[in-house]
């Protein structure tokens, strides 16, 4: 069983990344952790905060990296891609994934 050792933690996409050697000779194995669990704790308490409507921007929402590889397989939908901005507004105003938006805003 290999050891893994802890290389990055990013508390705020709550993402933890390991290594471990690797089963041939100098080789490494490199884990990544996701807890999605942070992110949405993050936004549901930011959705009672108030916010400025008439600024230029604002913070709408943040999205778990699995939340996009999930649009990706199942919709199609590459949240990184500018060209499928209108179907992420889409997902993200649907009440499937509402909670990925830090305001109670329609985008």
């Amino acid at each position: 069983m290999p050891h893994w050792e802890l290389i990055d933690h990013d508390p705020a996409r709550g993402v933890r990344k390991y290594i471990a050697a690797g089963d041939e000779p100098d080789s490494v194995t490199v884990r990544t952790e996701i807890n999605d669990h942070a992110i949405v704790a993050r936004n549901k308490a930011a959705q009672t905060e108030s916010f400025n409507r008439r600024a230029d921007m604002w913070h709408a929402a943040s999205i778990p990296t699995s939340v996009m590889y999930e649009w990706l397989h199942k919709f199609g939908v590459n949240a990184w891609d500018p060209g499928h901005a209108g179907a992420v507004k889409k997902l993200l105003n649907s009440s499937d994934y509402r909670w990925c938006k830090v305001k109670h805003i329609i985008l």
